[in-house]
């Protein structure tokens, strides 16, 4: 019986000292009365994206780091408060960790050098893929792209485009306004 009553004491206890200083568990941060994260590492697909718990205290920006895709990027507010912000990892991406650094930028805050991040481990990266889009990379600003047709998204997403034509834009932009947008093919985004 003298057990029972030690045990339930040292509960007692415990529960008292938890309420009465108000601990406060953070997940993830380096600095966690500026941010806390709900995971400050983790792995995304080439092509692909995932949702992550952050909470700031202050308003922030954010930056990108060492990275090879123009569709790696970052949604977020830039707000104080809690959220899901977006990490994108382009299809194209050959870095092997991408980090996401989230800076304080507020001027409740002196010191705006204050910073943390989230790191990615970029997986199953498409090397093949990597080499056709830096390859292709000029198409992007072809003299005849409007907002229906990009000879660099036509040619990225049609693999029978790319054995037909190559690298040839006027030979994909003259299919796809005889051809391609007949057969609803996707010419201004990449799919």
């Amino acid at each position: 019986m003298k057990k029972i009553t030690k045990f339930f004491a040292a509960v007692l206890l415990l529960a008292i000292t938890v309420t009465t200083f108000n601990i406060q568990a953070f997940a993830y941060s380096d600095i966690p009365d500026y941010f806390d994260f709900g995971d400050c590492t983790v792995s995304i697909d080439a092509g692909s994206y995932k949702d992550v718990w952050v909470r700031s205290n202050y308003k922030y920006t954010c930056y990108l780091g060492p990275h090879t895709s123009s569709r790696t990027y970052i949604e977020c507010s830039e707000k104080a408060g809690s959220e899901y912000v977006r990490l994108h990892i382009g299809p194209d991406e050959t870095q092997k960790n991408v980090s996401f650094y989230f800076y304080v930028r507020d001027n409740a805050v002196a010191d705006q050098g204050l910073y943390d991040e989230i790191e990615v481990y970029v997986q199953n990266i498409d090397y093949e893929y990597a080499r056709r889009a830096d390859e292709a990379a000029f198409l992007k600003w072809y003299a005849y792209n409007n907002k229906d047709f990009n000879a660099y998204d036509y040619y990225m997403n049609y693999p029978d485009l790319r054995n037909a034509f190559g690298l040839d834009a006027n030979s994909l932009y003259t299919h796809y306004y005889t051809t391609g947008m007949f057969e609803h093919r996707v010419a201004n985004k990449l799919i």
